[in-house]
């Protein structure tokens, strides 16, 4: 997968007339367009419609048109952590989606204010060649959301381009939205995430030393930061999880491993540009998570919540290293309790009932 970035100062001196965009040579393109946050399933259709126009001939080279900043982050409503997908998750999303492009821009006040028809125009067709264009029902382009489905066609008319409209994706007769898996993670419920996603909501984050009281008590636990603070986490509680780890921080000889995943994790530069796929085969394991405030040990409870995740079975050293968390069911709310005994037996449930649900989804093919 290839990646064009335009950033925010390239882009104000290219609306400005400053700098001329250098068209990237894709040949004919075929283009889905949006902030794609979430990659949910709504999103896969748009992505398997363009794959599936290019196997017919349409054109050349599948993009997907996207913003590395949510608009959100610009145009206000991004108080607090909110993303269902960070930009590295996005673009591991898509590498294994199979998009032959990725076009992202720094979305910006200027190009909020851009008309549709200059922005289709400039960016679509000049730029990057578009005689293709996917688009959800809800499809709204440039300044004003002028840009619909019925201003869209009347432009590809004139402009040469067909337009493509999907109906929109439900489940159990509901809308599919990135607002609904928000509603859905806030309220704990992992199974609706999921299944509007079509795969395990997950964070990817770094283990970073914690107080080591869990080993003492045998749940030894690794602190887990997500990589990007705007990631969104389900509502505070105890769930079963899954957790990806790398493969030498194995110990050897290790029993608990489910299996092997392949799946890539973009390395990134300071500015946000993929500098290598960073393909890589992770280890699968089980665990339970405690998302909260700890209130057992910490009076009043920590003021910010965190993750502590035990890993069944589980030897080898994860601190400072990355790891991949899906959040597979919702266990009971995170409470204070009395002492270490009565914690220790709530635990011993907690984890019965964790092995259940991870051993519900049995072992991923090798």
């Amino acid at each position: 997968m290839r990646m064009i970035r335009l950033n925010e100062d390239y882009l104000e001196r290219v609306l400005g007339g400053d700098t001329a965009l250098a068209p990237p040579q894709l040949g004919s393109s075929g283009i889905a367009l949006g902030s794609f946050d979430g990659l949910h399933r709504g999103h896969q259709e748009l992505v398997a419609a363009l794959r599936s126009a290019k196997e017919r001939g349409r054109f050349a080279t599948s993009v997907l048109f996207t913003f590395r900043r949510h608009p959100r982050l610009i145009l206000g409503g991004a108080d607090g952590p909110f993303l269902l997908t960070t930009w590295r998750e996005k673009l591991s999303l898509l590498e294994q989606l199979g998009v032959d492009v990725v076009a992202a821009i720094d979305f910006s006040p200027a190009l909020a204010r851009l008309d549709y028809r200059r922005f289709v125009q400039h960016f679509l067709i000049d730029w990057l060649g578009m005689v293709y264009l996917v688009a959800g029902h809800d499809v709204h382009l440039g300044a004003d959301r002028r840009g619909d489905e019925k201003a869209l066609a009347a432009l590809g008319d004139e402009l040469g381009y067909t337009l493509d409209v999907l109906p929109e994706a439900t489940w159990q007769g509901r809308p599919i939205s990135s607002s609904a898996i928000r509603n859905a993670l806030a309220a704990g419920d992992c199974a609706a995430a999921a299944a509007m996603l079509g795969r395990f909501y997950a964070v990817w984050g770094e283990v970073s030393p914690g107080e080591g009281r869990g080993a003492t008590i045998g749940y030894p636990t690794a602190n887990v930061q997500p990589l990007n603070p705007r990631k969104l986490l389900p509502s505070p509680g105890v769930y079963a999880c899954r957790v990806q780890v790398p493969g030498d921080v194995v110990a050897k000889n290790a029993n608990g491993v489910l299996g092997f995943v392949e799946e890539p994790l973009p390395e990134m530069d300071r500015h946000g540009d993929m500098v290598a796929a960073g393909a890589g085969r992770w280890r699968l394991y089980g665990g339970m998570l405690n998302f909260g405030h700890v209130p057992t040990f910490h009076a009043g409870g920590l003021a910010l919540p965190r993750i502590e995740v035990h890993l069944f079975d589980f030897a080898g050293n994860l601190r400072g290293r990355t790891l991949k968390i899906e959040w597979l069911q919702r266990l009971r709310d995170e409470k204070r309790f009395d002492g270490v005994d009565a914690l220790l037996s709530q635990l011993h449930h907690d984890e019965h009932r964790a092995r259940q649900a991870v051993a519900a989804l049995g072992r991923p093919a090798a």
